[in-house]
């Protein structure tokens, strides 16, 4: 009887053994196939955004872009990159980085007059005028600047030529010029024009001033396509 019943006990440790494993089996056993990810969101790809930075200034870029520089701080994105020496701001594209630009020019703080009121050699000649700088500090200038003849019965407002002006920093005090090219009227010719006053425009400004005119008569071309007399860019 003893035995019987040692054997039964047997029976049911084994049977308590093996559902034991079976459970421990599916519980911690190794599963196949593959791994998703959420598409909701992507995994980001290596490269495409990095951050770093320079001697005293930090900044970050995107798309591979790298940023950095003397002290300075900046950011900028598909591939640009921030830099400059003791400033703070980002960088544009024909521009300059923030605390570095210098203002324009504004009319009521420029000087008029004439650095050459008529010359030249031969029926063309030049008159020069002269931009003073009076603002108490550094200003730019670019372009052309507007210039008409005028007259007490007509005004001829001079065409420019095509070439490609350049942008001029003045300091306080200092002068940059542009000329005036005119025609001086061939004997016979009837088509002349005097003017008297000579009225200038900065350029991108809106408030003129009038120098008298010194030049003489000049041939009237206000209707040619190409004229004779036109104005050139300042700091030609």
């Amino acid at each position: 009887m003893s035995n019987l019943r040692n054997r039964r006990k047997t029976a049911a440790a084994l049977t308590g053994a093996a559902a034991l494993m079976a459970l421990l089996t599916a519980c911690n056993g190794t599963a196949t196939g593959s791994v998703k990810t959420d598409n909701g969101a992507a995994a980001p790809a290596a490269g495409n955004s990095t951050s770093g930075s320079g001697s005293s200034g930090t900044g970050t870029t995107s798309n591979g872009g790298t940023s950095g520089g003397g002290n300075t701080s900046g950011s900028s994105t598909s591939g640009g990159s921030a830099s400059g020496g003791s400033s703070s701001g980002g960088s544009s594209s024909g521009g300059s980085a923030a605390g570095t630009s210098v203002p324009s020019c504004q009319a009521s703080q420029l000087g008029y007059s004439w650095a050459d009121p008529g010359s030249g050699t031969g029926q063309q000649k030049h008159a020069v005028v002269a931009f003073t700088n009076k603002s108490g500090h550094s200003c730019t200038m670019y372009g052309f600047p507007g210039v008409d003849l005028v007259n007490s019965g007509q005004k001829w407002s001079l065409q420019r030529t095509n070439a490609t002006p350049k942008r001029v920093t003045l300091a306080n005090g200092a002068s940059t010029n542009f000329a005036i090219t005119f025609l001086v009227p061939a004997q016979g010719d009837s088509t002349t024009f005097t003017p008297t006053t000579v009225v200038v425009t900065a350029p991108n400004q809106r408030t003129s001033f009038d120098l008298s005119w010194h030049g003489g008569a000049v041939l009237l071309q206000d209707g040619a396509t190409h004229p004779g007399t036109f104005i050139g860019p300042v700091g030609e």
